[in-house]
């Protein structure tokens, strides 16, 4: 005969599965919503490097993101950036380039006009940097020995204005401008001795793209 004890314990089990039950569903149910509003982008970008002794142009590249959705409202943006910069000494002469991945996350607002969509953003995320010395590095610096470079890695910021037009309801055409504060310590050192903060990667940010949401319904 089973004693009360046990019974009461297997009573509470039993009323225990249908609220583990219902918070595995919510879960599932916000993955599955999260899912379908994931999406890659094709991007054409120019930036413009705030210090005159860093430079980039014209690049090409992909990143992945949200769907603005189709309500206006608060929004909590995620990103995947990618892009290099080049650095130049203090005479002009390009000695490395120093290639980030960052991936963000932040909040911001969308309006929702039919297909359009229009909002300011905010996001913080961390970058990692790798940096690579040119081959004429050495000559860059007129020193004896081939100079070495150390690039850490750091946050960044990037408040941003998006616009997004749906072609079709998984295809669209994006357009944005931001402001990325990314500051990381680089460290040259040559046979003449080390340089440090003399670099700093923050650059202005404009963008015109594709965007494809593959489980968007």
């Amino acid at each position: 005969m089973m004693k009360w004890p046990h019974l009461s314990l297997l009573g509470v089990f039993i009323f225990a599965i249908p609220s583990v039950s219902a918070h595995a569903g919510d879960l599932q149910d916000n993955l599955v919503t999260v899912i379908h509003k994931v999406g890659v982008h094709g991007n054409v970008s120019f930036r413009h490097p705030t210090d005159p002794d860093v430079t980039r142009g014209v690049t090409f590249g992909p990143s992945i993101g949200l769907t603005p959705g189709r309500t206006n409202g608060w929004k909590f943006p995620v990103a995947l950036s990618m892009f290099s910069e080049d650095l130049h000494t203090s005479d002009g002469a390009e000695f490395a380039s120093v290639r980030t991945r960052a991936l963000l996350g932040g909040i911001g607002y969308g309006w929702h006009f039919g297909r359009l969509s229009v909002g300011p953003q905010i996001e913080v995320g961390y970058a990692f940097n790798h940096g690579t010395m040119s081959d004429t590095a050495a000559d860059a610096f007129g020193a004896a020995g081939t100079p070495t470079m150390s690039v850490k890695n750091a946050w960044i910021v990037r408040p941003e204005l998006k616009a997004e037009y749906f072609i079709t309801s998984k295809v669209t055409f994006r357009t944005s401008v931001d402001y990325v504060r990314l500051q990381p310590d680089i460290t040259v050192t040559t046979s003449a001795g080390t340089m440090s903060d003399q670099w700093h990667m923050s650059n202005v940010h404009a963008n015109v793209g594709v965007g494809f949401y593959p489980f968007r319904k």
